[in-house]
């Protein structure tokens, strides 16, 4: 009887690299997936832009900052709260002109599935404002006061029962143009 002369290193090394060499093939060959979901601070991509939640947290239209953010609105019903969330687009990559998602395909779900849509945000500058997006631009567009103001981000204006900001955890869900719904949970 004839012993094989292969190494039994070398076969355990060939298949340790066959196994890789699958799993990266089933893993699609190294394709970038597109980012869905995210924590706030972190990124979404959707028409290839990307959307961030800079800042969410609820609005006191007594404190100085928080009336401009808020003016011109009504007071709140008893038991409701003014609740801003603050939006960031960037056009990184796409050569052509894009449009981000505009309010009407936004809104607020909590955990109990209650949803809340955006109201229109008074203050002059302060609106998270879509506008066509050249490559390397970005929302709020620079110089107006949402783009030089402490949060740099555009207001996403919702007015929401107190008692359900507790009904955690709150995730703001855009539609994009091609149908994809990202999601971002909300840190409140």
């Amino acid at each position: 009887m004839k012993r094989s002369t292969t190494n039994p290193r070398i076969s355990r090394l060939l298949a340790l690299f066959l196994v890789a060499l699958v799993a990266v093939a089933a893993s699609g060959c190294g394709q970038e997936e597109k980012q869905l979901e995210a924590k706030e601070g972190g990124r979404i991509e959707l028409d290839n832009l990307y959307y961030q939640v800079q800042l969410s947290r609820q609005l006191n239209p007594k404190d100085v900052e928080d009336s401009y953010y808020v003016l011109d609105q009504p007071t709140p019903a008893k038991g409701e709260v003014y609740f801003g969330v603050f939006m960031r687009v960037d056009n990184e990559e796409n050569p052509t002109r894009v449009l981000p998602v505009g309010l009407d395909k936004m809104k607020i779900r909590n955990a109990g599935g209650a949803e809340y849509e955006p109201i229109e945000v008074k203050g002059a500058g302060w609106a998270y404002a879509p506008a066509p997006l050249g490559k390397g631009a970005v929302l709020p567009i620079p110089d107006t006061p949402a783009f030089v103001g402490p949060i740099r981000g555009g207001l996403i204006l919702f007015r929401i029962p107190l008692t359900d900001l507790d009904n955690r955890p709150l995730h703001l869900e855009i539609e994009g143009a091609d149908g994809d719904v990202g999601e971002i949970l909300i840190d409140v």
